[in-house]
């Protein structure tokens, strides 16, 4: 059997990627064993190959004890890749006691590859704490990969500090502020998403929409119906959608009001499909009438929504020719 030295110039000088592959999972087999001649490799290596894989198999093994060198690497390694690798490697050891090597590595490292990575390892590891932290970092980038960790920890805790993220002077920060309301849905955040949709940037006001489509209710139903006077039309696009996400039948009247409107064909359409979602059976008389006399993406629309969320099938010669 090989021993780690071995193992180590196999994965140094072979020309075989197969073989050197082999290598790698032969020391991770050893497990602590090749603690040592992995961590020779890390720190002494001449290839960034047998750095970054060397920080791989260390992060297999999960010896908490190389937490410290791999940290050290992470933050100082010249090669992006072997950086990268030993957040990565951090993560699969699986401890929280390295979220603080890994809040340094996005605070300064240069390379956006490492701050991502992690950012991932931190949300991965559920360390909370280090990313609220981050919430107070003075580079917008920062901030929002805080935010979206925070967020996929669905983490309510977080709600005051993230409700004040939606002023940010940045348009991205704000969106994902935004968009965390969504994730917790937060019955406490629809407040905060009604300001929210007067944001001058409408990929801000159209992630409000997004997060009142996943919370629901009457109330958010209410704050959604604002925005189908948006001057923007894919904002009122959206608004129609998340009506028919919300399903609240507070929305039938205004979505009749689109589908006989003179907004644009597309947002009529996805209203006579947002009336089906609702479920309302108020509705059909009406996706019956827009099946006679609307524009033909319209009438398409309604036949569809009749057929598919009410049962009711309109035959082709019930329909109007197109001129």
């Amino acid at each position: 059997m090989e021993g780690p030295r071995d193992l180590i110039t196999k994965l140094k000088n072979s020309d075989n990627y197969f073989e050197r592959q082999k290598a790698a999972w032969a020391l991770v087999g050893l497990g602590e064993k090749s603690i040592d001649a992995l961590v020779d490799a890390l720190e002494n290596g001449e290839q960034s190959e047998i750095r970054y894989k060397a920080a791989w198999a260390l992060g297999k093994i999960k010896c908490v004890k190389s937490i410290d060198l791999l940290a050290r690497a992470m933050l100082s390694d010249p090669d992006h890749t072997v950086r990268e690798w030993c957040a990565a490697a951090l993560e699969e050891v699986g401890d929280r006691s390295a979220a603080h090597h890994l809040v340094d590595a996005m605070k300064s490292d240069d390379a956006k590859d490492v701050r991502l990575r992690a950012a991932m390892a931190l949300r991965n590891l559920g360390a909370v704490d280090a990313l609220m932290e981050l919430l107070k970092h003075p580079a917008p980038e920062t901030r929002g990969m805080a935010i979206i960790g925070l967020a996929r920890l669905k983490h309510a805790a977080a709600l005051d500090d993230v409700v004040g993220q939606v002023k940010d002077e940045d348009t991205e920060v704000r969106r994902r502020a935004t968009a965390f309301l969504g994730e917790i849905r937060s019955e406490k955040a629809l407040e905060t998403l009604a300001t929210v949709l007067a944001d001058e940037k409408a990929v801000v006001r159209e992630e409000a929409l997004r997060s009142l489509g996943k919370i629901k209710g009457q109330k958010a139903c209410s704050i959604a119906l604002d925005a189908l006077k948006d001057e923007v039309p894919e904002i009122r696009l959206t608004a129609v959608t998340t009506l028919g996400e919300i399903g609240h039948s507070d929305a039938l009247e205004p979505l009749v009001d689109i589908v006989f409107g003179d907004d644009w064909r597309d947002i009529r359409a996805w209203a006579a499909w947002s009336l089906g979602e609702i479920g309302d059976r108020k509705a059909v008389e009406h996706l019956k009438k827009a099946c006679q006399i609307c524009p033909f993406e319209v009438r398409e629309k309604a036949r569809a929504t009749l057929e598919e969320c009410f049962g009711e099938m309109v035959s082709d010669l019930d329909l109007p020719e197109e001129p």
